[in-house]
Parts: C-alpha cells; structure tokens; sequence
C-alpha cells in the first residue's frame, strides 16, 4: 500500500520551512541569544519571543523572492542544504557566515575540501538538510490560479512585515542592547545570514579581474651594499597558515614547541598583529601597502603589491605553494603548486611542508652554481596548522604531544588531544623554518635571509571556537596574535649594516601585517617611493 501524497498549498510550505529553519537549523543562534536572557520570566518571555518574530520574518524574507511556481521546490530544497551545512559549522566549531567565510570556501582546492567530510558533518546534512528537501519535493503542491497565488505570496509577505513590527515593538529595545553586545548575533541568523553574505561576496568578487593594475614602485631600486654586485642575494619569505602566537615557546607559550627555533640567532617579534582572520583577507593584504584599514578585495588585486615592486628593483621572484595559492598576489611572477607533484617523500593525505625545504635546496643550488637569477626572492607558502584535520600537518614522528587527536570531527576529541595535535603541527612549523634556515646558512658566496609570518591565529576550542574566520571586531586574540621572525646570514647582516642591538629592542615593539611592506624593502633597501620609513620596524636601526 502506498502512502497517499498530501496537497498542500504554496504558502504553507513555506510557513512550515521557515518554522524548520527557526526551531532546528538556529539552535547555534539560540544558544548564543539565550546565554544573553536578561533577568525576570517576564522579560525573558518578551526576549524570546521578540526574537523568534523577527527571526522568522526575517528567514520569511529570504525565501519570498523565489517561493513560486516551478521554482518553489528547487528553492527550498537548496535553501535547506546549504542551511544544514550552515548550521553544522556554526555549531560544531562555533564558525560564523559572512562573505570572509564564504571567499574561504569557494577558494579552498578539492584536497582541502575533503578534510571537511565526516559521518557527522554528513548526518548533519542528511537529516537537517536532506530529509525535508525530500518532504518538500515529495508533498504535492496545489496548483491555483495565479491571482490567488499571488494572493497568498502577498499575505506571507505581509506576515513577515507583521512578525517584524511585532519583534521591534515587543522588544526593539531589548534586540539592539543584545546585538550589540553579542555582535555574532547577526552571522548566525541561519539562513538569513548565509543570503546576505552570498550577496556581499558576489558585489565584492563580481567583477573581472582588472586586465591592467595600477603601477606601484616602478622608481625602485637597490642602494649601497646591497646593490647587485659579485654575491647573489637570496630572501626567503615563508607565509605561516593557522599558526598563532599564542601557541609558539617564542612567545611565552609554557610547551616546548620550538625546540630548534629557540637555539636560533633569530629576531622574534612576539607583538604581532594578522591583516585579517583568514587566508583570503590576510595573504594579499599582508604584501599590499594599502594595510588593514584600507583594505578590500577589488582595490588590492587592482594594485601592484610587494613583489612587483620587488621585481621592479631587479629581483627575481618565486612562489611555491604547498597550499591553496597565493590568492593573485604572485598573478605577475612564477607561482608553482608543489603539492600537485604528490612526490611519494612528503605526500600521502595531503602533503607535509617538507617538500617546501626540499625545493628550496634545489634551488639554492641552482643559484650558487650560477644556473637561477643572481638575486632572488623566494616565497614559500606552508600548509601550517589549518584545521580541523591537524594531524594531517605532521609526519608521524613529531608527535610528540599525546594523546592527539586524529580525527577532522573535533567534537569527538577532548580539549586536550585538541591541543594536543595542534602542538604538534606547531612542532613541525618550527622544524620545516629551522630547515629552511639551517639550507640557507650552508651558502657559501651567497647573502641570505629569511622572514616568518603566519597569515592569521586558530582557535582550538575558547569560548566554545573552532579554526579561524571570525569577523574581525569580534574574532579572540587567538586568531589575530601571529608569530614572527627574521633571520639573516653573517654576510647579509654584514652587508645591510643593521645594528643589532637595535633591532633587539624594535622587536619588542607592537606591529602588524600592516609593517611587513615596508620592513621587506628596508631589508633590501630598496630605494622608492613606495617606502615608508615609518612602518618598518627596523628603519632606526639601518645607517642613514
């Protein structure tokens, strides 16, 4: 016998998606609204129900424009997915929407996607997702004339307009205070959020990529020692992912995670502050002169950055990646994704930042013997710390915190193995930078230098936060405090005329991604306009 398909009418599908939405696809925002009830029954009634109205109509709002016709039930069955992932994310590593959040996702590579696949995360989408988009396409739709269909569109659209007034009026008061003192509030309205995030991101990244980017240091050129001359000059800048200050021994943290780093000539600079709290935003705002404040997407892929101007000046540029690309920042220099080499010594799931040391040997050689351009820069782009799977990040041997969590569902680990196997990927950074430096060291007739910075923190479980991403003006320290170093060879120290005792007390002070422009070209001393001494850390310290 089979079971008879009910008929239903446009309007009450969906009603009843919207209700789904609001009671089950929430409850990471319910959870942050009711940590905020404010004393009394009667006002915390007042609160909820404030809340859940304009909640609704919001959500009502959302899936009006397209509730239609044919269109209705491939609407809301797709609105139901990507809910489900919304909510999965948001409540298992506490992740909030916005457009920052979205760029993450639509530029991460297949390799790093599949990270994300879990039983759970697949469950999640199955029964928050998957099921009612199979109740909505299994009901029958009553079809009416199109007056009374509209008439039925227009009285939802009058309801979400009521729910709304109703919401303020009970409790506008109420609602502002609480927004904005749990700013996560409003990226977590499932799926109203997820909309207005995908409308932020497509204004933003809409547009072609522009086909000529205004010149930035076209004036730029080498000055005294450090002009080219007979001893090839070689700067190694290696971009960190997911690595926060917190968690590095450089900089007070009580583990021994830079056991190699710490018996290092370096100079840390353990006040250091990200561009951004993700991939997308930090790495090309780092290498841009327009600094966090004046940064956006458009300005800055319309805009030569560092290292033009340090092509400009007579170097020659690299890039390896063992990540997920250098966002356009490297559109007008050799870019070469080393992980797609799967080489067998560093790659099984993913592949190790080893691989990234490995190149740089072959070409240090290649520069020594004369067969690579003379003066160089190297940029290596690490894998790092980037979760959940943190395990992944390390070869077997340098787990050495135990237990570790080896899973990607970080809610079935404890804290513990949590920091655990984040600790170690740390462990393993601070061994693949002493590599790199002890390679660039073993120069003979060849001027080096390296600088480390991490594009942006992770958090591993405060405040009930997973990973990265968090809006800025709400995201913990954990996830804007990164490390960074610099190390240079006794001929380039040398050769610049940097006094060190200087540069031991600039270290110290606060800096950002903002510095890293300037501080490069200072390094070089490149000569340009483009230069300004005030944002290199370490201006005092070079002779005049």
């Amino acid at each position: 016998m089979s079971l008879r398909r009910p008929v239903v009418r446009a309007g009450g599908v969906v009603l009843a998606t919207a209700l789904f939405l609001l009671l089950v696809a929430n409850l990471r925002f319910w959870q942050v609204a009711f940590a905020a009830l404010p004393a009394g029954t009667l006002a915390q009634v007042r609160f909820v129900v404030a809340f859940g109205a304009v909640l609704l109509g919001a959500i009502l709002l959302v899936l009006l424009p397209l509730a239609f016709g044919r269109l209705l039930k491939p609407w809301l069955a797709l609105v139901l997915l990507l809910s489900a992932a919304a909510a999965f994310f948001m409540h298992d590593y506490g992740a909030v929407v916005d457009r920052f959040a979205l760029q993450s996702v639509f530029e991460t590579d297949a390799r790093e996607a599949t990270e994300w696949l879990s039983g759970r995360a697949l469950g999640t989408l199955l029964l928050l997702g998957g099921l009612p988009a199979a109740l909505v396409a299994w009901v029958r739709i009553e079809r009416r004339p199109w007056r009374a269909e509209l008439v039925g569109w227009l009285k939802l659209a009058g309801l979400a307009a009521l729910l709304l007034g109703a919401g303020a009026l009970v409790g506008g008061r109420g609602i502002g205070s609480t927004v904005r003192n749990h700013k996560q509030l409003r990226y977590l309205m499932n799926p109203v959020s997820l909309v207005s995030a995908s409308l932020a991101y497509a204004h933003t990244h809409g547009g072609a990529a522009p086909a000529v980017v205004e010149p930035l240091g076209r004036d730029a050129r080498r000055a005294g020692p450090m002009a080219a001359g007979a001893r090839p000059l070689v700067l190694v800048l290696v971009v960190g992912e997911s690595a926060r200050a917190q968690s590095f021994q450089l900089d007070g943290y009580a583990r021994a995670t830079n056991p190699e780093l710490s018996r290092k000539p370096i100079a840390n600079f353990p006040d250091v502050r990200s561009c951004g709290t993700n991939t997308a935003v930090s790495l090309p705002c780092m290498f841009s002169d327009l600094g966090r404040a004046e940064y956006d997407h458009d300005s800055a892929a319309a805009r030569e950055n560092l290292l033009d101007v340090l092509a400009h000046a007579g170097f020659r540029i690299d890039w390896y990646d063992n990540n997920t690309g250098s966002k356009g920042v490297a559109a007008r220099a050799h870019e070469e994704q080393l992980a797609e080499l799967q080489d067998p010594r560093f790659c099984t799931y993913g592949c190790w930042d080893g691989l990234l040391v490995d190149r740089l040997q072959r070409e240090l050689a290649a520069t020594q013997s004369g067969h690579a351009g003379s003066d160089r820069i190297i940029v290596l782009h690490t894998k790092g710390s980037h979760g959940p799977a943190y395990y992944l990040r390390y070869p077997p041997a340098f787990e050495r915190f135990t237990p570790a969590c080896r899973s990607n569902e970080l809610g079935r680990c404890t804290p513990e193995q949590i920091r655990n196997a984040y600790d170690n990927s740390i462990l393993y950074t601070d061994h693949v930078i002493a590599s790199a430096i002890d390679a660039l060291a073993a120069q003979r007739g060849v001027d080096t230098a390296l600088v480390y910075v991490s594009d942006h923190g992770e958090s591993t479980g405060e405040r009930g936060l997973y990973l990265h991403g968090a809006p800025y003006m709400i995201a913990p320290a954990a996830q804007t405090h990164v490390p960074m170093l610099l190390w240079w060879s006794d001929g380039f120290r040398a050769r610049r005329g940097v006094d060190a005792a200087c540069v031991d007390r600039q270290r110290h002070l606060p800096a950002s991604h903002d510095n890293l422009f300037d501080l490069v070209l200072g390094l070089l001393d490149v000569r340009t306009s483009a230069y300004r001494a005030r944002l290199d850390p370490l201006a005092p310290c070079s002779p005049p």
